[in-house]
């Protein structure tokens, strides 16, 4: 399905929908006995040799899934008298191009009804019985306490199904993520350690995606250490494998060089004999020796992918 410029922000739609916050046991309580949270803390509460079980049989169960830390042994998802492992059902979920394993810090909602989606007029849920995918606007996205107008910019919630199978019963389940549509450029939102990172692939001057990410009220990524790096790669590489800017540069002085977002540069990563300004290369970018890592400085003119990243 292909999307416009968008930020896949795994933002939840009240609760149906997939969230970078974290689990709020309450709110989910208080929206009825049929939503269930699975998350880290739930599973860490069961006793020792106890597995959690979630019967998305029962239709009107509301699963709230929260991958991050979550040990799958110790999890099953059922269907009335049958229930696997919830690694080995959800492998088809795991597999689709909105897998919510690509959010470390992702929320997911998995349910087997659609009218457990309140959103979802009857026309939608006729036109999921016959696409398994549509998307739904919401108006225009509103960044918190950001001064930016982003008015060409809408939200859309990315409902789809898969079919799971416990003891040869299959089951559809419908799932929904949240995306933010603003043109051209298609961007994946994703969290990691309480920042919101961009992975953008429409291709940029330097300038200009430093500008659409302020736009965004974000700066064009700052890496500070070899963990944060690691994870930004391998979600970088899983879009393209070509170049991606990042917010290192020496604009203002050369040889000296600074983040976009203002943090002091207290870890690089340059590859051997970067960087080494050949044509005047006053910006960072990752991916130039891929599969190898390590940064390199370009012209800023070039149009590559961008990452931004929330302050």
């Amino acid at each position: 399905m292909a999307l416009p410029l968008t930020a896949v922000s795994l933002a939840a739609v009240g609760l149906a929908g997939c969230s970078t916050a974290a689990p709020d046991d309450a709110a989910i309580e208080e929206a009825g006995a049929s939503n269930v949270l699975i998350d880290a803390r739930s599973v860490a509460r069961l006793a020792p040799g106890e597995r959690l079980s979630v019967d998305l049989g029962a239709r009107e169960v509301v699963a709230h899934v929260a991958f991050d830390g979550l040990d799958f042994s110790r999890v099953d998802i059922a269907f009335g008298e049958g229930k696997a492992p919830l690694s080995d059902v959800m492998a088809p979920l795991f597999s689709h191009p909105y897998s919510p394993l690509e959010a470390q810090d992702g929320r997911f909602v998995i349910t087997a009804d659609p009218a457990n989606i309140p959103e979802l007029t009857a026309d939608d849920i006729a036109a999921l019985e016959v696409e398994r995918m549509i998307a739904r606007e919401h108006g225009s996205r509103t960044p918190g306490a950001q001064p930016q107008s982003i008015d060409d910019c809408v939200e859309q919630t990315i409902y789809f199904y898969v079919d799971i199978e416990i003891n040869g019963t299959v089951q559809s389940v419908l799932c929904a993520h949240t995306i933010v549509v603003c043109g051209s450029t298609t961007c994946d939102m994703q969290t990691h350690n309480g920042h919101d990172y961009l992975f953008c692939d429409g291709q940029e001057s330097w300038t200009d995606a430093r500008a659409t990410c302020a736009s965004q009220g974000m700066s064009l990524v700052t890496l500070n250490d070899a963990e944060e790096e690691a994870w930004v790669n391998r979600l970088a590489s899983a879009h393209s494998t070509q170049k991606w800017w990042i917010g290192l540069n020496d604009r203002a002085s050369e040889g000296a060089f600074t983040w976009d977002s203002g943090d002091a540069v207290s870890y690089t990563n340059w590859y051997p004999f970067e960087p080494n300004n050949v044509g005047n290369e006053d910006c960072a970018q990752l991916n130039r020796f891929y599969p190898e890592p390590g940064w390199n400085d370009e012209p800023c003119s070039l149009h590559l992918r961008f990452i931004c990243e929330s302050d």
